[in-house]
């Protein structure tokens, strides 16, 4: 490959990286033509793009963003899943299709939060509770609690006029 070519796809890397908060690589490896299609297409409804890039740009590209991934996630072919989605969403979404169709397409490696994970840490996110699941988490146990404090501040405010009302008839009766 030209260098001037090489400089301008690490140069697409760059920009597409600096663009992209959480990410994925994933070995791509073992999948027929039908199958790959299959995974982008699914991965792309769910709003994640999957990109195939030579593995010495990569490094190279993460090297100059201080970024250094275990030499074991760049051992065979490498494909970039970026999306509006963060990491955990993004490995729930590739398990899924995994699951659904057989295949291996193995977690190499990724970023999460500007950290970056070896193959282990990247196969764990998959376990891991998404952002989404954490706030309705957060919200339910917050909301509990609070719930039944209205209900009790509601039973006692109903209570009130029942008990003023009981003393109400009972001098009445004394008084007749």
């Amino acid at each position: 490959m030209a260098r001037r070519l090489k400089v301008m796809m690490a140069d697409q890397l760059r920009q597409r990286l600096d663009n992209a908060g959480d990410l994925l690589l994933v070995d791509f490896s073992g999948l027929n033509s039908d199958e790959d299609f299959t995974a982008r297409k699914e991965l792309r409804t769910e709003g994640l793009t999957v990109g195939v890039v030579k593995n010495s740009i990569l490094r190279r590209v993460f090297a100059d963003r201080g970024t250094e991934f275990p030499d074991e996630t760049y051992a065979g072919p490498l494909a970039l899943v970026l999306g509006e989605a963060d990491a955990i969403t993004a490995s729930k979404s590739i398990a899924g299709w995994r699951r659904k169709n057989g295949k291996v397409m193995a977690l190499k490696g990724g970023m999460l939060e500007g950290e970056a994970l070896g193959p282990a840490e990247a196969e764990r996110l998959v376990q891991m509770p998404s952002v989404q699941e954490t706030r309705t988490a957060v919200v339910s146990a917050i909301a509990g609690p609070l719930t039944s404090l209205v209900a009790i501040s509601q039973n006692l405010l109903t209570g009130v006029p029942g008990v003023l009302q009981a003393i109400a008839d009972k001098q009445s009766k004394e008084g007749e």
